[in-house]
């Protein structure tokens, strides 16, 4: 049978509508291997860690516990919090301060995804100041607005 587009079959491919011959395909009484298992015998699995003080081959993580990541030693850039939710709701308690520490959040997701974990631990640290200057100034507001409140109903 010729094939319709004119084309010749590749090397290995058997013409449309033939059989293939024997010696091709799997030995005879030979199983292929299910479909997503590996053919072969015992084939390495991918992203094996790399022996500890050798830095891992690009694209594969460092394993754990094994210098590389972070400056100062390993760990996961997600271990710096951006306290971007508790900037949030430091605008009910100091909205100017939770102004700035929201910005300050924003630039440690920044310094993160450029690699700069030295600076997002530092913007990570001010957010937390900023947040915790911001919280102790509401809950003494609250304090000084409740006292006000008993001050002015006892007098009355």
């Amino acid at each position: 049978m010729t094939n319709p587009y004119g084309q010749q079959p590749g090397p290995g491919q058997q013409p449309y509508g033939q059989q293939p011959q024997p010696g091709y395909g799997p030995p005879s009484g030979a199983t292929p291997a299910p479909y997503g298992q590996p053919s072969g015998p015992n084939p390495m699995p991918y992203g094996q860690p790399a022996p500890y003080g050798q830095p891992a081959p690009y694209g594969q993580p460092a394993p754990y516990g094994a210098p590389g990541g972070m400056p100062g030693g390993g760990g996961d850039i997600n271990s710096i919090p951006d306290y971007k939710g508790w900037a949030i709701g430091c605008i009910f308690l100091c909205w100017i301060i939770a102004i700035f520490a929201i910005m300050k959040s924003n630039e440690v997701n920044t310094y993160k995804m450029q690699g700069n974990y030295a600076a997002a631990a530092d913007a990570s640290k001010s957010t937390k100041t900023m947040c915790m200057i911001a919280s102790i100034i509401g809950g003494v507001g609250c304090l000084f607005s409740i006292l006000w409140i008993v001050l002015v109903a006892a007098s009355i």
